[in-house]
């Protein structure tokens, strides 16, 4: 089928993945666990708009990420070529790899770089049926390229976006960079730039946004083999 199909459908889930992720999320938590002192305290009484103009763009930059990461794995999908020949750019496009703590050396950081390729290497083979199927209707393709138990499977595991931070929790650092006279305004841009660490927040936003779509996306799955 089209890869645009794929793309589409794919993009679909993942908007609302970061939707979720982004009800689930609490800056007042984050902000509360940083030594930002008084400009902490100043952005906690003014949570929303940091909301709005910090947490939402940075979601929408990794959903962004994600995408374009898709585009090697389904080159990879589309072609005979082997894994090793797009690994340098699915590593460059990952949210995980680019997080990764400088103090993460030696064997660790081999090991959770092939656990990052592998994940990706598995998404792009298990895309290879739904892509060289006839049709171009993106449910007709997937119950002709799978069976119910294992379109199931695929979601499962490929939805579960928070499950290289959950292995590896403390080899990541997601961070904000905050201006707190970009966000407030005002006399808020004599404040210093406030810079807060979110790992434990993304991950247990992230969970929370799982639960959400992916019996969303199962409920699909079972709709399309019912119909």
């Amino acid at each position: 089928m089209t890869r645009r199909a794929v793309e589409r459908e794919f993009e679909r889930y993942l908007s609302q993945f970061v939707d979720e992720t982004y009800a689930a999320f609490d800056v007042a938590a984050v902000l509360r666990g940083s030594s930002g002192g008084r400009v902490a305290g100043k952005l906690l009484n003014n949570s929303r708009p940091l909301e709005r103009h910090v947490v939402r763009p940075k979601l929408q930059s990794y959903q962004q990420q994600i995408l374009d990461q898709l585009e090697p794995v389904l080159d990879y999908a589309a072609t005979d070529a082997a894994f090793d020949t797009y690994a340098d750019e699915v590593l460059a496009r990952d949210i995980y790899w680019n997080a990764l703590r400088d103090t993460v050396r030696g064997d660790r950081r081999d090991q959770i770089r092939e656990r990052l390729l592998a994940r990706q290497q598995s998404f792009g083979e298990d895309l290879e049926p739904l892509v060289a199927a006839d049709s171009d209707d993106f449910w007709t393709a997937v119950t002709d390229a799978y069976d119910q138990e294992t379109a199931t499977g695929i979601v499962q595991t490929h939805f579960e976006f928070s499950v290289p931070l959950q292995e590896d929790q403390n080899a990541f650092a997601f961070e904000l960079s905050i201006d707190p006279g970009e966000v407030l305004g005002g006399l808020a841009r004599a404040l210093p730039t406030l810079d807060v660490e979110f790992t434990d927040e993304a991950l247990r936003s992230m969970r929370r946004a799982e639960q959400q779509v992916i019996p969303s996306a199962k409920a699909d799955v079972e709709q399309a083999y019912e119909s």
